[in-house]
């Protein structure tokens, strides 16, 4: 109970930061660069991590508000303002920072890839934001903290390199980014069950969504290149969608893969499910109807805000 108590404080204290941002962060005047990221593990020390990544999700915040009112001009200022100071190059010695810089890259591509191609690449700016999200992929590309996993994170890393391999039409990152994502629809077995993450134990269920998300947005990308990775391993991303929307409506119903009693945080059904709103709208499942109408709008701050927004689709009257 006291894990739950503290990992709720956490999502307390990210909710508030994308919600409750001091006057300077309602402005386009970016926060200093922060250029060196290094927080604690989110499981070794709560607290310490809460504290410790205050400003990026704060930034991170403020990217994704200006994505969600449709000002690029503000967009584009905020990430030019930390392009100019090499935001986020520097690692520290915990592995988290690697995750936190890879979830960034993918969130400030998204983000920019709300808007029209033309736009962003006649503006000035993105030639000072280009290169330095390039540099955030090819970091998370060679970061070995996350490439010797070969579990979820992995899966997001992929979807870091696809993001801004497509933002910045770079072929090779796009490849390394859907071989990535194919590691992932491997590892989903025939009852969509994914090994790795069976392995957490309380967290299977939770962590089965969480690897979900970056293998959706993948196959979306993906599709621009003609590539359709929902048919590959005969549908594996299909099989485990089905996990969860069946968790979804009943709980109960992961117990066919593992008999652990599960343990959500407060966001796992609620803004980590915003990979339905691309699946709903390519698919138009209507399993996802009544859940995505009881949630809407859902965002997250790993895929550039408001995702309803910006990938979602119409639902039946």
């Amino acid at each position: 109970m006291k894990h739950d108590i503290r990992f709720v404080a956490i999502g307390v204290s990210i909710a508030l930061a994308c919600l409750a941002q001091p006057a300077a962060a309602r402005t386009c005047e970016a926060p200093p660069a922060l250029t060196s990221i290094d927080p604690p593990g989110f499981y070794q020390d709560a607290s310490g991590y809460a504290e410790a990544i205050k400003p990026l999700h704060a930034f991170i915040a403020q990217v994704n508000k200006a994505a969600d009112e449709r000002d690029l001009d503000c967009v584009m200022d905020l990430l030019a303002g930390w392009a100019r100071g090499s935001a986020l190059l520097t690692i520290g010695a915990n592995y988290q920072g690697d995750f936190e810089r890879s979830w960034a890259g993918t969130d400030f591509a998204l983000a920019l890839l709300r808007f029209p191609a033309t736009s962003i690449k006649a503006d000035h700016r993105f030639q000072q934001i280009k290169p330095w999200l390039i540099r955030i992929a090819e970091e998370t590309c060679d970061a070995d903290r996350i490439n010797h996993l070969g579990n979820n994170l992995v899966y997001w890393a992929g979807l870091d390199l696809m993001s801004i391999g497509t933002l910045t039409d770079r072929g090779d990152l796009v490849d390394a980014g859907i071989a990535r994502a194919r590691q992932g629809i491997r590892d989903i077995g025939p009852h969509g069950e994914l090994e790795r993450e069976l392995k957490r134990g309380e967290r299977a269920l939770h962590y089965h969504n969480f690897a979900l998300t970056p293998l959706v947005f993948c196959a979306e990308l993906a599709s621009r290149r003609n590539i359709d990775l929902y048919a590959e391993n005969n549908g594996a991303i299909h099989r485990l969608a089905a996990v969860i929307v069946r968790a979804v409506k009943d709980e109960r119903s992961f117990g066919a893969l593992t008999q652990v009693p599960q343990q959500l945080f407060p966001w796992t059904f609620q803004g980590d499910l915003a990979w339905m709103e691309p699946y709903y709208a390519r698919f138009h499942s209507p399993d996802l109807t009544a859940i995505l109408r009881a949630r809407r709008p859902l965002n997250n701050p790993r895929l550039g805000g408001n995702v309803t927004a910006s990938w979602g689709a119409p639902l039946p009257d």
